[in-house]
């Protein structure tokens, strides 16, 4: 355990009066606080610095605040103090401004620049700067979960602290020092929850936990505007928040980074260091030493005004997409803050009232501990930073190959965005430049890209990389895979540098411009492929637009001004007949559409195709109808796993979707819509009634797509024939005989599946896996949810493969059973279409390998004919009457 320790430095700081402190603990009117129950009393402060209450109008704690309360007060502070200075780095999906304080002593104004660069220096393993004497960078971050606010509210208090404060310690700390606050990390998620809690807050403060002040509906403000939780995706970087994140960290190369977070209601205070066991490995041990240093600064902080608190007993640093363990993989030692949560003003806790202030007052207190740890141990951290990056060059000398190469030939938007990914992690990938066969594969320029292991952020790009199955604790916070390569299906393997392969000089920037489509007139029509990431979206505007178009199912030759041009299942089929716009006007448009999303565009010259096969009149390419589309969201449904899906079809697809609640399904009239999605969750307000309803639509040619717990719901209701793997036959494989009290958490912890990454083998005859080209695709998997093998044959889409896991735990005894059973099933029920997923095809929306499957679902449901072995014979007289 951390020992502490009782330095009487902290009199100088936190020299709160015990009373005061007990009075707010115990429940006394929030209205009553004041800035000095948060400040240390025998510090002066500068008459000229705005306190938070002259811009807020109210104490810190008294009300939510804001993010443009926030943001306003920085602005404010700014003005009046030489030590402040803001900066921009991007917007929330809301356009909420995300900017940081830049705080060092007011002599650096005008050279926080080269404070910057002589700081970068430190990281930079071809230079051998004198670290210790370089200058130190904190950065202190808030509230990345919207709902956890007490610390956004204590960074107003910060702020103010580090703008203010006089003597000769704030002196010391900000002299070689820039602090960089990061005051709202999730602005759209704190918003929605400042609005309920003030909402609901009263005169005379009710702690009852049963109050509607602490129990948020269905959509909480934990996550962002897409509802999805951003500290899962510093590495991930699908949002603007994060990616403004990490272009600031990446710009300052923290020394320390906090992570301001809370907890249960019941719980005390946590800092790290987390669990021992569950470090990821290639984080030095170092770092552990150094987050034990700071944490006795934390501890004596605490201590002084009688907070109490733990370490080492919750949470871990496997993980690098959390705030927490990212900047672990880079030379920062970064640090976890979990408060006990008042979730609203003042709520009932085992240890007694918790009052907002309260919450607000012990993240002040860390941060300040932070800083003044981190003042003391600078040289230590200083010179650690440097050492990291000049191991990581030498570590990656030592390992036993050089580096990936990356190949992806049908779809250059998935490499794209996985190189990019990389690129603003500071991963240098570079271009092949001429062709060249290693291990019965080809690279070719344009499709290839080599990432050498020997550069500045080895770590980060082996973890970012990491296939690894088995751990000295097997039992996972969140995830135990997160392989980018997997998740974007692009190929990749470790080679040695002797292959003898030539790349570019260059590292890779930004795609190659793109040639626009030159679209020349036809009497016949325009073809585009299915196997770009984009093409939905490009179909989606056409639709929306009204524009007619067809869908090839199978594999064709077309003839076109440069020649004859094949397509593999799935082409889409812009004809001139039956198009209402003006021939031109289509022309144009699909030009436009095509460019921006970079997608080849060819012009059919002839009806007839050179070729066996399907001509463009053919009975089998069929006029697609723009689909309308709902996903099923509120109580019983899994929050994030909607916005994921809403999340793709939105930012995507560019489809446009309608949510309905589950508490108002039955009064929505269902025929207006085409598809209806079910996510994960228990769907147990959907009585039978409704079930019947959904029936009758499916039967009437909707189609009903489910996903994991949403799968499961049709299934156990008739509307899906597939029967999930018995949770009996996983039981079976973990025996109980012998087991004593201390092997429980081992136990459970084996009959998870803890985040991890399967492989499935398509069936690339299927019209539900155009687009796709290689027969075996990537899936998260993080529940032991599969189907059993069907009976009826052209039912199975996609099937686990009989040794599954590609990356993370999964133990032998869930690897047996879900080893060869169904992963998605698809068939007809009436006159409609049911599709079943067993696992998130959209997860954390970094998996743009699976979510085609989903885009798939909904554009090319129709064709999928396979019938129930109990309904062919109906099925077969609906197909003839169609006939």
């Amino acid at each position: 355990m951390v020992k502490r320790m009782f330095r009487w430095f902290m009199t100088a700081c936190l020299a709160t009066t015990t009373t005061l402190a007990l009075a707010y603990d115990g429940g006394a009117n929030i209205d009553d606080v004041t800035l000095d129950y948060y400040l240390p009393q025998n510090v002066t402060y500068d008459p000229s610095v705005p306190k938070p209450a002259d811009v807020l109008g109210f104490e810190v704690g008294q009300w939510h605040v804001r993010p443009e309360q926030i943001l306003r007060y920085l602005e404010v502070l700014a003005q009046h103090s030489d030590r402040v200075q803001l900066a921009h780095f991007g917007y929330s999906h809301e356009r909420r401004p995300y900017v940081m304080a830049k705080v060092s002593a007011a002599s650096n104004k005008d050279r926080l620049e080269e404070m910057r660069l002589a700081h970068l220096a430190v990281s930079d393993p071809t230079q051998n700067v004198d670290a210790k004497a370089a200058p130190l960078v904190i950065s202190l971050g808030y509230s990345v979960h919207g709902d956890e606010s007490s610390g956004a509210n204590a960074s107003l208090i910060t702020a103010y602290y580090l703008a203010a404060a006089q003597g000769e310690e704030i002196d010391a700390w900000l002299e070689n020092t820039v602090i960089l606050i990061d005051p709202v990390m999730n602005p759209d998620g704190l918003a929605r929850f400042a609005q309920w809690a003030n909402q609901y807050r009263s005169m005379t403060p009710n702690a009852d936990r049963n109050h509607i002040e602490h129990q948020q509906g269905w959509m909480r403000g934990r996550q962002n505007h897409y509802w999805f939780d951003l500290n899962r995706d510093w590495l991930l970087l699908q949002h603007p928040e994060s990616v403004a994140r990490i272009e600031a960290y990446q710009r300052w190369m923290p020394n320390v980074l906090t992570d301001h977070h809370e907890m249960g209601t019941d719980a005390t205070y946590f800092f790290q260091p987390g669990i021992p066991s569950r470090k990821n490995p290639l984080t030095p041990d170092e770092n552990v030493k150094l987050t034990e240093r700071l944490a006795e600064y934390h501890a004596a902080a605490l201590d002084e005004i009688h907070s109490i608190y733990y370490t080492e007993e919750s949470f871990d640093d496997f993980y690098y997409g959390k705030g927490s363990s990212y900047p672990d993989a880079q030379g920062t030692i970064a640090i976890l803050f979990e408060q006990a949560s008042s979730r609203g003003h003042v709520q009932d806790s085992v240890n007694g009232v918790v009052t907002f202030p309260y919450t607000i007052r012990n993240q002040f207190v860390t941060s300040l501990s932070t800083v003044r740890g981190s003042h003391e141990n600078r040289e230590w951290l200083l010179d650690f930073q440097q050492r990291f990056f000049k191991e990581n060059l030498e570590l990656a000398r030592a390992e036993r190959f050089d580096g990936y190469m990356l190949k992806e030939s049908s779809d250059p938007a998935r490499l794209h965005e996985l190189l990019n990914i990389l690129r603003q992690h500071q991963i240098d990938a570079y271009p092949v430049t001429e062709s060249f066969t290693v291990n019965n594969r080809t690279y070719r320029p344009g499709e290839a890209y080599w990432v050498p292991l020997r550069q500045r952020n080895f770590r980060l790009l082996k973890g970012a990389f990491t296939t690894r199955q088995d751990f000295p604790d097997n039992t996972f916070y969140d995830v135990s895979a997160w392989t980018l390569p997997y998740a974007f299906n692009v190929e990749f393997e470790q080679l040695r540098t002797n292959r003898r392969f030539r790349v570019s000089d260059q590292a890779w920037q930004a795609p190659e411009a793109f040639t626009p489509n030159s679209l020349t007139d036809t009497n016949v029509g325009y073809v585009f492929s299915w196997e770009p990431y984009f093409a939905p979206r490009v179909l989606s505007h056409l639709l929306q637009q009204g524009i007619h178009a067809r869908l090839a199912p199978d594999a064709m030759t077309v003839r076109t001004p440069e020649g004859d041009q094949a397509y593999n299942r799935g082409a889409v089929i812009v004809t001139r007949a039956y198009q209402q716009k003006p021939w031109r006007e289509v022309r144009e448009t699909l030009a436009q559409l095509a460019d921006a999303n970079r997608i080849r565009v060819h012009t059919i010259t002839d009806g007839l195709t050179p070729t066996t096969g399907m001509d463009i009149g053919s009975g089998s390419i069929r006029p697609i109808a723009e689909p309308r589309v709902m996903i099923v969201v509120g109580d019983g449904v899994n929050f994030q796993e909607s916005g994921e899906a809403w999340y793709y079809l939105d930012r995507h697809v560019n489809l446009p979707v309608t949510m309905v609640e589950t508490t108002r399904l039955g009064r929505v009239d269902l025929s207006r819509y085409t598809h209806i999605i079910l996510v994960d969750g228990n769907y147990g307000p959907i009585n039978e009634a409704q079930r019947t309803r959904i029936n009758q639509w499916v039967r009437s040619g909707g189609t009903l797509i489910g996903q994991k717990g949403g799968a499961r719901w049709m299934a156990n209701h008739n509307l899906l024939a597939a029967n999930v793997v018995s949770q009996d036959k996983f039981r079976e494989q973990f025996p109980t005989e012998g087991l004593s009290y201390g092997d429980r958490s081992d136990y459970f912890g084996q009959q998870r599946v803890a985040g991890a990454i399967f492989n499935t083998q398509l069936d690339l005859t299927h019209p539900l896996t155009v687009g796709i080209t290689r027969e075996q695709l990537p899936v998260f998997k993080n529940s032991t949810m599969a189907f059993e093998p069907n009976a009826a044959p052209f039912v199975d889409v996609a099937r686990y493969t009989d040794d599954p896991v590609l990356a993370g735990f999964t133990s032998e005894g869930n690897r047996k059973v879900i080893g060869g059973k169904s992963a998605m099933v698809a068939h007809r029920l009436g006159a409609g279409r049911v599709i079943g997923f067993s696992d998130n095809v959209n997860f954390r929306a970094y998996f743009w390998g699976t979510s085609k499957l989903m885009s798939n679902a909904i554009f090319w449901s129709n064709y999928a004919l396979g019938t129930p072995a109990d309904e062919a014979e109906e099925a077969e007289a609906a197909l003839d009457l169609a006939h």
